[in-house]
């Protein structure tokens, strides 16, 4: 596994294929092992990276007094773009639409292209008052209140079992997963503050020019409907498409639906 030392961070990735590179930028209280179904795939005819961001998976664990904001992914994202000397496609994941943003709008010509699984930008339900905003308001306050507490098991309940629509989730997961998952709730106790930032707004939406995909699971929460709603007809090159039967976690549960999409994307780029 790659490990770069970004100003004294360490920042590990997976690396697979070859050619023109596509950066995957997994969510709050993910990593880049997530990725494999769908970077295995594409590294037949791709340079794959998969990041474990700051905090992240294999990357060194962020102490929860250190504040974290975008800004701190922008400088990962940016060594690895550094690091290729090239232009890369960018597919993310929920929080990592959120980490990715400044990237997009600092170095614009070193994206090709931008893939978003329900990027959650929360913060456009605040914008325009919708009362869905309460959902992601109740898990940030949920998730704030447990770690105060000590109680890192029932932050990491409240947070999962909301995003899969089922209780019981998180109690059900193996412990690999539940243990690379809280490697990264120290973050994400600082993510949630983001709820009350106010970037990307839909003009600045607007003014992304690069091609975008968009992915919807159509079993998702209801607040992340809404999001990407106001995403998609916000952003003016957007491609859409909607993973029937999936939920939030749609590019890790039904990679096979959406492998097709994106190869095809990527593709049409390409020619």
């Amino acid at each position: 596994m790659p490990i770069i030392d970004v100003d004294g961070d360490k920042l590990h990735f997976f690396e697979s294929g070859s050619g023109t590179p596509i950066i995957f930028v997994h969510g709050s209280c993910g990593g880049g092992r997530q990725w494999r179904a769908l970077s295995d795939e594409l590294s037949k005819d791709y340079r794959c990276l998969s990041l474990d961001l700051f905090g992240s998976g294999a990357s060194e664990t962020w102490p929860l007094e250190r504040d974290w904001t975008p800004l701190e992914d922008e400088r990962a994202i940016g060594a690895v773009l550094d690091l290729l000397g090239e232009p890369a496609h960018l597919i993310v994941h929920s929080g990592g639409g959120e980490f990715a943003y400044p990237t997009i709008k600092n170095r614009r010509e070193d994206i090709i292209s931008l893939t978003m699984f329900e990027p959650v930008y929360f913060h456009l339900l605040r914008q325009e008052n919708n009362p869905l905003y309460a959902e992601p308001e109740g898990m940030a306050d949920q998730f704030h209140a447990a770690i105060d507490n000590n109680d890192l098991e029932t932050a990491m309940t409240s947070f999962v079992d909301v995003w899969a629509n089922r209780q019981g989730t998180w109690a059900g997961l193996p412990e690999a997963v539940k243990a690379m998952m809280k490697q990264g709730s120290n973050r994400l106790y600082h993510e949630w503050n983001n709820l009350k930032g106010d970037e990307p707004t839909q003009s600045e939406l607007a003014q992304i020019d690069i091609p975008v995909l968009l992915f919807l699971g159509d079993k998702t929460i209801p607040s992340m409907h809404r999001v990407v709603e106001i995403i998609r007809h916000s952003i003016p090159n957007c491609r859409y498409f909607e993973i029937e039967g999936a939920g939030h976690l749609s590019p890790f549960t039904h990679p096979k639906v959406a492998l097709p999409i994106i190869d095809g994307f990527l593709a049409e780029l390409s020619a």
